[in-house]
């Protein structure tokens, strides 16, 4: 009996022992489905969701309308980022292309699911003053600055890539008499102007992602590199003179401003500044009272204002990039 006892026990010893000697399984990670928002937003909801990658959204002037590009990718898991996903040849953090020739122009209705490809080969749609859409087309062997209809039929030229080796990102007055627009020149991007028929060239300075100030068009803000991290800065382009917009150990940029002029979204990676992962903030148009509206493990980019004061901006969660809008509280 007591034989038994002990070799009961010594089993009972070595299947412990065993167990414990195996290291513990790891759960895979499972990356978010959707960007969480903090107490500074609500009605966060997803307005697409297409298998493509969708970034760079903007809202028709009544706010009936999203447009956006898209570009289809296939991707999985958790680690895409807008960086990479833009260009192969370079980066938001130092661009060089910022194009992609696989990318499209869509439009939808806002809350409703039905897209509509409005271009292919094409990017960065804005709406012009007479409804039309001024947009980067990037079939050409050096992407240019063009218009179509509202309902996406023909091409027309407005620049010729004869000076920019990647000419984008185009934003137009609201008087329609000034084109302001990215482009690649000396390996730098500059941010150029001209006029609706492509003339009048001119080299304003250095940066992109150029947005026109909605209560004052004399002035520009941009994205600019400054000491490894990108800021954003505004620019008078009567006067010439800069400003910088914000500051820091990490990057500030894709600056839109709300419809009144009040306010600037804009996203950063001040969070995690050792990421890659950035998020929405909305500050006053002087830089204060900075409110943090997404937050966590997804990335996000390209915010922009519906006329109602809804924010919409692209972000990674649920592995591909899409269109997420969500209410600051201001």
């Amino acid at each position: 009996m007591k034989k038994s006892v002990f070799f009961a026990t010594v089993v009972l010893s070595a299947i412990l022992m065993y167990s414990c000697s195996k290291k513990p399984q790891t759960q895979k990670a499972v990356f978010p489905s959707a960007p969480s928002a903090t107490g500074n937003a609500e009605n966060l909801t997803r307005e697409t969701s297409e298998p493509s990658n969708e970034f760079y959204p903007r809202v028709s002037s009544d706010g009936k309308y999203l447009y956006y590009n898209a570009i289809e990718t296939n991707t999985s898991g958790g680690g895409l980022n807008i960086d990479n996903l833009l260009s192969g040849r370079g980066s938001l953090f130092n661009p060089v292309v910022v194009t992609n020739k696989k990318t499209k122009i869509v439009r939808k209705e806002i809350g409703m699911p039905t897209t509509n490809p409005l271009k292919d080969n094409a990017a960065d749609a804005t709406v012009m003053p007479n409804g039309n859409i001024l947009f980067t087309y990037v079939l050409p062997s050096k992407p240019v600055i063009a218009y179509t209809s509202p309902e996406g039929m023909g091409i027309n030229y407005v620049s010729q890539g004869e000076l920019g080796d990647d000419d984008s990102q185009p934003v137009i007055s609201k008087d329609g008499s000034k084109i302001v627009f990215s482009t690649l020149i000396g390996g730098n991007r500059m941010i150029c102007s001209m006029d609706q028929k492509g003339g009048s060239f001119t080299v304003i300075t250095e940066g992109y992602k150029p947005q026109f100030l909605p209560n004052d068009e004399t002035r520009i803000v941009y994205n600019l590199t400054v000491n490894k991290y990108v800021q954003m800065f505004t620019l008078n382009l009567k006067t010439g003179q800069k400003s910088q917009l914000t500051t820091g150990e990490y990057h500030n940029k894709d600056a839109a401003y709300s419809r009144d002029g009040r306010y600037v979204a804009f996203v950063s990676n001040r969070e995690t500044p050792t990421s890659s992962r950035h998020h929405v903030y909305v500050m006053k148009a002087d830089g204060t009272e900075i409110k943090q509206i997404t937050q966590g493990e997804t990335d996000e980019a390209d915010p922009t204002w519906g006329p109602d004061g809804m924010l919409f901006f692209s972000s990674n969660a649920a592995k591909n990039y899409s269109i997420w809008k969500a209410k600051p509280r201001l």
